[in-house]
């Protein structure tokens, strides 16, 4: 098989190919950052280089291709965004500077000329009376150093500009020090889902939160239904046109002597919608009728809108006959709501209730015990700090405090939240160890230096980018939206 000889060099340059095999316009815009514009062209010349000096010949997946190209591309966009903060002067290179730090880190290259090099070791002396008798080789590497010194000079001024306080570092230090491992009953009510509300319940409920149904201003309608027949239905043609027929004739005569008498002359029975308000979008046994309830806080009690078509294909004549200063909403149309909510409240106490027996007749020794029988989750964690997460029930600072105001091998009282009751066993308690701190003050110190400067320059890198004006067309030429996915 041919395959069989293909050397590393060529994969590469396959997989190159790959990336560029749709041959674009090599003057197609490819990416632009503030004033700078990639043709395809500069940007796979650059693309293949870069990729050239990081992997060396060294066959790549596509992959591998993706997150270099993504790579190069971000360092177009640093080496732009570095080169405008320099502009605008937020820091100064002046050539002493260049001058000691050539001197003080010859770059890789010189390190290898043979005129530097003594039993074929790099010779400083040498180097330093190079660029003394050679001022153009001075100026070269002056020239191929000032970038990268720059970039760094930027870097570090930009990550001074802020340090932490050493008492917050310590007081930090000190709350991770300060910590427990535990174990936790967890009474939930949300397992006791074989647990229901009876009827009886539901609206005994009801009547006890009756004031959360309660609106004010409200409206009703008398309403005569035509029901519509089902779409697929033999005879849904003519039965829609009876309808239309009847409640036109009702609606005429409804107009004439009120939909009451109407319909007691035309034999069609009537029904009266529960009542709604203004801020309502669905009229109980109506439907959603935006038209019908504008209509009725524009007219009088007695007014007869135009007949309503329902979606479902149902057609109605209507009356507004009544007005309320206030009412309730009838228990039937928020029955399924309140059957949760009711459902969920004797959980609740029920779970309540058994907590409170639990406490009250089991001794702590046995606690344990007694949950896994009763199959009581348990969580053991072994990071409770003051004001960490506990997987998997979330934050309860309340839980965290109790842990570590007590002592080990001890039980915390009950905590409650959202009617959720928690008890844990402190099985192992670590209070800080201020002679350790004295001792490692210096590298926490360093340490938290480090991460504040290094997040700091994140988001001054953030800021300046999302200033920036950046076109990425990288996708209509590479790859990259199919790979990013992975």
């Amino acid at each position: 098989m041919y395959f069989k000889k293909l050397t590393p060099v060529l994969i590469l340059l396959m997989a190159m190919f790959a990336l560029s095999a749709a041959k674009p316009d090599p003057k197609a815009l490819v990416a632009k950052v503030g004033d700078r514009s990639y043709d395809y062209k500069s940007f796979d010349d650059g693309f293949k280089a870069y990729l050239h000096y990081h992997t060396k010949g060294t066959a790549l997946s596509q992959q591998d291709s993706v997150r270099y190209n993504n790579q190069y591309w971000e360092e177009l966009v640093g080496i732009y965004i570095y080169d405008q903060a320099i502009k605008a002067g937020k820091i100064k290179v002046s050539n002493a500077e260049l001058e000691a730090e050539i001197k003080k880190n010859p770059p890789e290259g010189v390190r290898h000329i043979p005129d530097f090099l003594t039993n074929g070791k790099f010779d400083q002396k040498k180097y330093e009376k190079g660029l003394k008798d050679h001022p153009d080789f001075k100026k070269e590497v002056i020239g191929y150093t000032r970038d990268l010194f720059s970039y760094n000079k930027l870097i570090n001024a930009i990550k001074n500009e802020v340090s932490p306080n050493p008492d917050s570092v310590k007081a930090d230090w000190l709350k991770q020090q300060n910590r427990a491992e535990a174990s936790i009953i967890f009474f939930d009510y949300g397992k006791l889902t074989s647990l229901s509300a009876s009827d009886d319940e539901a609206k005994t409920f009801y009547n006890e939160h009756k004031e959360e149904f309660k609106r004010e201003n409200g409206r009703g309608y008398l309403l005569a239904r035509f029901k519509g027949a089902l779409s697929k239905a033999d005879d849904a043609e003519s039965i829609a046109k009876e309808n239309k027929n009847k409640s036109l004739a009702l609606y005429n005569l409804a107009k004439e002597i009120g939909l009451t008498k109407a319909a007691q002359e035309l034999g069609i029975p009537i029904e009266e919608s529960p009542l709604f308000n203004a801020k309502d979008e669905v009229i109980p046994l109506i439907g959603r009728a935006p038209s019908l309830i504008a209509f009725a806080y524009e007219n009088q009690v007695g007014s007869i809108p135009e007949i309503f078509y329902a979606p479902t294909g149902d057609i109605m004549v209507l009356e507004l006959n009544r007005e309320a200063p206030e009412y309730y909403i009838d228990y039937k149309i928020k029955e399924q709501e309140i059957l949760i909510r009711a459902n969920r409240a004797k959980r609740m106490w029920t779970m309540d209730m058994y907590m409170q027996n639990f406490v009250k007749n089991i001794k702590p020794e046995d606690y344990l015990e007694a949950a896994r029988k009763d199959s009581l989750a348990i969580i053991e964690t072994t990071e409770v700090l003051a004001d960490n997460e506990i997987k998997p029930l979330g934050k309860i600072p309340g839980l965290n405090k109790a842990i570590l105001d007590t002592k080990e091998g001890y039980w915390t009282e009950v905590i409650e939240k959202d009617k959720k009751w928690y008890l844990a066993r402190v099985n192992k308690r670590y209070v800080p160890d201020l002679n350790v701190w004295e001792k490692d003050k210096g590298k926490l110190l360093e340490a938290a230096k480090k991460e504040m400067q290094q997040e700091h320059l994140n988001q001054w890198y953030l800021e300046q980018r999302k200033k920036t004006e950046i076109i990425d067309n990288r996708h209509e030429y590479y790859p990259i939206r199919q790979l990013l996915k992975l």
